[in-house]
């Protein structure tokens, strides 16, 4: 540098690309060398693509998860995430059959710091989505390199639909997911150590496999997986021998996996003790195969090229099966046969990929299934479920490439098969026309998912509950009911669908004075309030047997008066509710009511009030008896099961 001028000259040529340095007033700006950019970023199209690629399915799922909300199982995890503490025990409870850690821990994280959230409980599932793209572009440029050919698996694995109805269903998302970025990442550091022969890649790919058991059981195929690819990829030779050599090569890692998933299989045996799901076996043969074709041929092969298409919605719209027309079902088959056949024809090893992704959907997608759940919901509907193949996106996606492409590295003379001059140009337009209409399919099968399902009703029940339970006065009290069928089934038990386990954190957070809670209404209760289908609190009703009209009071002799009711009260009636008028002289004393055989003591209050019974059975009257009743004038009176009223009170108003 020398000084001309007083002033301080810089050389350009010093300044690192893509980027000029210059001087203005004293300040240095940094202009950008366009063509040195354009050639930096040439160098790089493929990663950039990648991310693009990523960036861009983001978004889409991201709009899509925004017209969805909490549903069944999410509302069931995040219950028993608030009713326990951080503990080894809650962290492996087995609820339905699933030794899941990891799912346990977020929902905890979850319930205690922003329950009932939806735009949160979406962000972790966006995150997860993020770190699964860029784990399945970076084990697509460790396998094949920056070639442009690699776009192709990572499109497959980013937009098709199989994970779409996994991601919708918040919970599911949360075992699937991490699944998916554990196969990426373990895969990817086994090809680092099968290169390198450093054993912390071993440590790394074993450390994997241990995350996706952590989150999912299905994590035990894992090690299997990267047995099969070591061998019939990255080891010359016939598979069987190669197989023999991975396992005498790589010893070490093959004994820490091992020890890993015994380990685990053992917690998840003696964990089973608390699960309401039991192993079992298939059942019939024929219940069977009508899984195994379902799920083959209705949902994975449709949803691999960018179906179904068509859906079929659960009774509530919040979730939809795979329904594809059976025309184009059976064309998909075609359609995969032909892409399997070209790929054996083109490269000698191919037929090893598609037998690598057949043994995963049967080990990690079929097998659990016929063990576990299939004898109690069926072979019908669970065949269509989308879900229980969602973990098999991410094998798709590397088995098309490893069908497709040569692994970095290896011989490729060795690999692929001779072909006609010219034809490689005419597969290439074949394959840009099959990955469009992949495309197209996978944006139409979403968008008609998205059409045929809803969450606006639970949305509504929730914000309105939570509105309720702000406005309504300190000490109301509510009726325990279930929630509807569309927020919780009774599937999970009475206990978990009460208004108050599902409900409750709202109150607390929304109305700090509290609202008293109660199953079985019983005493003197004015103004009993009941949740309605639409989330609002409404006054509580008896749907049921009314008491015979009259005006006045009840005619009273001998100290008893008997009311009867229009009819025989039903034998499913499980509540009575009488209005009653007591004078002030018998104000806190006690009156028998005799319901057919039973006979309970009501304590009165002075004043018009509504006392509340539990009863079972039917009968034709009710008898009041006691010295307090010549002060006590009875009503009207109801007995059945407790319903919002049509008039009255509502919380919160409606407009």
């Amino acid at each position: 540098m020398s000084h001309t001028g007083g002033e301080l000259e810089r050389r350009p040529e010093t300044v690192p690309a893509p980027y000029l340095q210059g001087q203005r007033s004293g300040e240095i700006v940094r202009v950008v060398d366009w063509p040195e950019f354009a050639a930096w970023a040439r160098g790089r199209g493929v990663p950039i693509g990648g991310l693009i690629l990523i960036a861009a399915q983001l978004v889409w799922k991201s709009v899509f998860l925004s017209h969805y909300y909490f549903w069944q199982d999410d509302f069931h995890f995040l219950e028993l995430a608030r009713e326990h503490s951080f503990t080894w025990s809650y962290l492996t409870y087995v609820g339905a059959g699933h030794l899941t850690p990891g799912d346990y821990a977020i929902f905890w994280a979850v319930a205690r710091t922003s329950p009932y959230n939806w735009g949160f409980a979406a962000g972790i599932t966006v995150v997860m989505l993020a770190a699964a793209g860029v784990a399945a572009l970076r084990l697509m440029r460790t396998l094949f390199g920056d070639r442009p050919a690699i776009l192709v698996p990572l499109a497959i694995y980013l937009l098709t639909p199989l994970t779409m109805p996994d991601i919708r269903w918040w919970s599911s998302g949360m075992e699937s997911l991490p699944l998916q970025i554990a196969t990426f990442m373990a895969l990817n550091a086994q090809v680092h150590y099968v290169r390198t022969r450093r054993f912390w890649h071993a440590i790394a790919a074993t450390a994997w496999v241990l995350v996706g058991l952590v989150f999912f059981e299905k994590g035990v195929a894992l090690p299997l997986l990267l047995l099969a690819v070591t061998s019939a990829f990255l080891m010359e030779g016939n598979w069987g021998k190669a197989i023999w050599r991975s396992l005498q090569a790589f010893w070490r890692e093959w004994v820490m996996q091992v020890v890993v998933v015994a380990a685990w299989l053992a917690l998840l045996v003696y964990s089973l003790h608390t699960s309401s799901t039991q192993p079992g076996t298939p059942g019939s043969a024929g219940g069977v195969v009508t899984f195994i074709v379902k799920l083959v041929k209705d949902t994975f092969v449709p949803g691999a090229i960018g179906g179904p298409w068509q859906w079929l919605p659960s009774g509530d719209s919040e979730f939809a099966y795979s329904a594809p027309p059976s025309a184009l079902a059976w064309l998909a088959l075609i359609v995969a046969a032909l892409v399997i056949a070209v790929s054996i024809w083109h490269r000698r090893y191919a037929w090893r990929a598609w037998a690598i992704l057949a043994g995963w959907v049967a080990a990690a997608d079929i097998a659990p299934v016929l063990l576990g759940r299939i004898s109690e919901l069926g072979p019908s509907v669970l065949g269509l479920e989308t879900r229980y193949v969602a973990d098999a996106a991410p094998i798709l996606a590397i088995c098309v490439g490893l069908a497709f492409w040569p692994v970095t590295g290896q011989a490729d003379r060795t690999r692929r098969r001779t072909t006609v001059p010219g034809a490689d140009q005419f597969w290439r337009m074949v394959a840009a026309g099959l990955v469009g209409a992949f495309v197209i399919g996978s944006v139409w099968s979403v968008q008609a998912f998205q059409a045929d399902t809803t969450s606006a009703p639970v949305r509504l029940y929730m914000a309105n509950a939570q509105a309720a339970l702000a406005e309504a006065p300190a000490g109301t009290v509510i009726e325990d009911g279930a929630v509807p069928p569309t927020l919780m089934t009774g599937l999970f038990g009475a206990y978990y669908v009460r208004a108050s386990n599902v409900l409750g954190v709202l109150g607390q957070a929304a109305h700090p004075a509290g609202v008293r809670w109660t199953e079985q209404p019983a005493g003197t209760i004015d103004h009993l309030m009941v949740f309605g289908s639409d989330g609002r609190l409404h006054e509580a009703s008896v749907w049921g047997k009314p008491s015979v009209p009259r005006r006045g009071c009840q005619a009273v002799r001998h100290g008893r008066a008997v009311v009867r009711f229009t009819a025989a009260t039903w034998s499913s009636t499980r509540v009575l509710r009488v209005a009653y008028l007591a004078a002030t002289a018998v104000g806190g004393q006690d009156v028998t009511v005799s319901y057919g055989a039973s006979s309970q003591q009501l304590t009165l209050r002075a004043g018009l009030h509504s006392a509340w019974f539990i009863e079972r059975g039917s009968t034709t009257s009710v008898t009041f008896s006691g010295p307090a009743m010549r002060g006590l004038c009875v009503g009207s009176m109801a007995a059945g099961v407790i319903v919002p009223a049509a008039s009255g009170t509502v919380i919160p108003v409606a407009f």
